[in-house]
């Protein structure tokens, strides 16, 4: 005859290791974030979003929003030493050619991880020749 007293310690050893995988996967969504890469044309956003949102058209015409608020950003090597800046985030301006890594969260905003300017703005460097 089989004893029932091991009954409650099996329940338990279920309900453990059921909040242990959910945990599991709670604790490491992050590392299921989508990543990607994409190019395009920076376009002018609102004065209200300046500084924390950048909107890069590609080629397509499909537009992105991108949270740049903690972001690394640096010029490609065919930018010459001769035009570039102290600060490379000076040129994430409207006409900038840019190409973004970044990481899509769960309510879809991409955030950037690297930004690199491929291309300055015309109009900066109308501005360097005078």
């Amino acid at each position: 005859m089989r004893s029932n007293s091991s009954f409650p310690t099996r329940g338990l050893a279920r309900i453990f290791a059921f909040f242990a995988v959910g945990a599991c996967i709670a604790t490491t969504s992050h590392l299921f974030a989508v990543t990607g890469v994409f190019q395009g044309r920076v376009v002018e956003g609102t004065k209200r979003e300046a500084g924390k949102y950048i909107y890069v058209a590609g080629r397509t015409g499909y537009l992105r929003r991108v949270n740049i608020q903690k972001c690394r950003v640096r010029f490609d090597s065919g930018v010459p030493a001769a035009e570039r800046v102290h600060n490379p985030s000076d040129y994430l301006r409207d006409d900038a050619e840019i190409r973004v890594s970044a990481n899509q969260s769960e309510n879809g905003e991409w955030v950037a991880l690297e930004i690199v300017i491929l291309k300055l703005p015309v109009l900066d460097k109308a501005r360097l020749l005078t």
